[in-house]
């Protein structure tokens, strides 16, 4: 399985149990997923038309950094492909607690699109990439 190279996100998705689909960054969310031939990897995927932040340190200032937080999700590492999965050995990320884990992802091709899928929480996490 090739996914050396950049990646556009073109949909990520959540599946309920119940079968109902939600995005969490919103339909129109945007990322960018870089695989290199070393063994690399980078991922970020934001809210589409995020505003900037604030320049002092008000209430309303934190309450903008909280919300780009959560509207913004990245990591980066080794990655390694296995029989029809990746698995993202995650070295930097936004959030700390991702730090040192390994992020294992089910990998298709759908036509042209990379297929990422994994389940968290009883839900399904699909991800849809093409290249730029």
């Amino acid at each position: 399985m090739d996914v050396v190279g950049a990646w556009r996100l073109v949909e990520w998705r959540i599946t309920r149990p119940d079968g109902r689909v939600f995005h969490p960054f919103g339909r129109d969310a945007v990322g960018l997923l870089c695989y290199t031939p070393d063994g690399h990897m980078s991922v970020t995927v934001s809210r589409a038309g995020r505003p900037p932040l604030p320049g002092d340190d008000s209430p309303r200032a934190c309450q903008a950094q909280a919300e780009a937080f959560t509207s913004f999700l990245s990591y980066s590492g080794r990655y390694e492909v296995r029989e029809g999965h990746v698995a993202h050995d995650v070295e930097m990320a936004l959030n700390p607690a991702c730090v040192g884990t390994t992020q294992i992802r089910e990998a298709n091709f759908d036509g042209e699109r990379l297929v990422l899928a994994a389940p968290e929480g009883g839900r399904w996490h699909t991800l849809f990439w093409r290249r730029p």
